[in-house]
């Protein structure tokens, strides 16, 4: 199977910041939800642009929500579903 790097919690978090960036959210709100202090908002707009971005935050992790739902919740069309059998 291959050599695997040991997972740690910080490939949640690269991996949600990709998923994110894949489903179209925009960086900097990507940027604000991981608490990130530098992005795509840096230099003095980051001083003077205070805005917390809340209600993008909000929108932005409801969808990754509803993509990982859809994600768990999609069956492989190879899967078959077993009944179980009374006897």
């Amino acid at each position: 199977m291959g050599d695997l790097e040991p997972f740690t919690l910080h490939d949640i978090r690269r991996s949600a910041a990709t998923g994110m960036a894949r489903i179209g959210i925009a960086h900097h709100v990507v940027d604000r939800i991981l608490n990130h202090t530098a992005g795509k908002i840096s230099g003095v707009a980051r001083v003077y642009n205070q805005f917390d971005y809340a209600a993008e935050r909000l929108a932005a992790l409801e969808a990754w929500s509803r993509h990982v739902e859809s994600l768990v919740r999609s069956t492989p069309s190879n899967v078959v579903e077993l009944v179980a059998v009374q006897r």
